[in-house]
């Protein structure tokens, strides 16, 4: 027997695109949401051009995007988008579904755009019940991230500042964060990919990370992105 579903809110159905980049994962999606009458999906998309021709053919056609934008590109790539979809209709409400459920994705994710955030590997339950809070205007993160971006927050407020970077610093990370290799800033700034080199490393020292992956979870931090 299919799972009981709490009922959506009937005033009206909410009006859904989907866009994720794999279709067993939309189809079962959509199975889910079609057993509701207070849901109508309007389209299903694996790529983003796609959808945003929908919004550009019929603007309004839809109350709610539920989308998997990290998987898309890299991870600038998947906020570039939810930047983009938000700056062209900011009274569309974003849900993102993704595989990636950490408290750095779900804070910087949220600060991209996105209204609302959940696991893959959520309840049919918790799916519907986030759907309902963000097409209606609020917004929606499970309990268990919760608890995650309220541990992240309070170690962020009890850590020491970070020390400042120079100009140059910045700069070098900016390219970074576009995805650039050592030899590509190098080439970019006319310096030597060794000078790049020792530039980003004085800065990851700064910044008390090691790597590139840690970078990009403090890139909300920085006015370098």
């Amino acid at each position: 027997m299919p799972p009981v579903l709490p009922p959506l809110l009937p005033d009206r159905p909410r009006r859904l695109a989907l866009l994720d980049p794999h279709p067993v994962l939309r189809l079962g999606v959509e199975v889910l949401l079609h057993q509701h009458s207070g849901v109508h999906v309007r389209g299903s998309y694996a790529n983003e051009d796609d959808l945003v021709e929908l919004l550009q053919r019929e603007p309004g056609c839809v109350d709610l995007l539920v989308i998997d934008a990290l998987p898309l590109g890299d991870l600038g790539d998947g906020l570039q988008l939810l930047r983009g979809l938000s700056r062209r209709w900011p009274s569309l409400p974003i849900l993102v579904l993704s595989a990636h459920c950490n408290a750095s994705t779900v804070a910087t994710t949220m600060q991209a755009g996105a209204r609302g955030f959940l696991s893959k590997a959520t309840t049919p339950e918790m799916l519907l019940r986030a759907v309902d809070v963000v097409a209606r205007g609020g917004r929606f993160v499970p309990p268990e991230l919760r608890t995650q971006l309220n541990r992240s927050r309070a170690r962020r407020m009890s850590a020491p500042s970070l020390t400042p970077l120079s100009r140059r610093e910045r700069e070098v990370l900016r390219l970074v964060l576009q995805g650039c290799s050592t030899g590509e800033v190098a080439r970019r700034f006319q310096r030597s990919a060794s000078t790049i080199s020792t530039q980003k490393k004085a800065a990851y020292q700064k910044l008390g990370i090691r790597s590139d992956v840690e970078l990009f979870r403090i890139r909300h931090l920085l006015e370098c992105g």
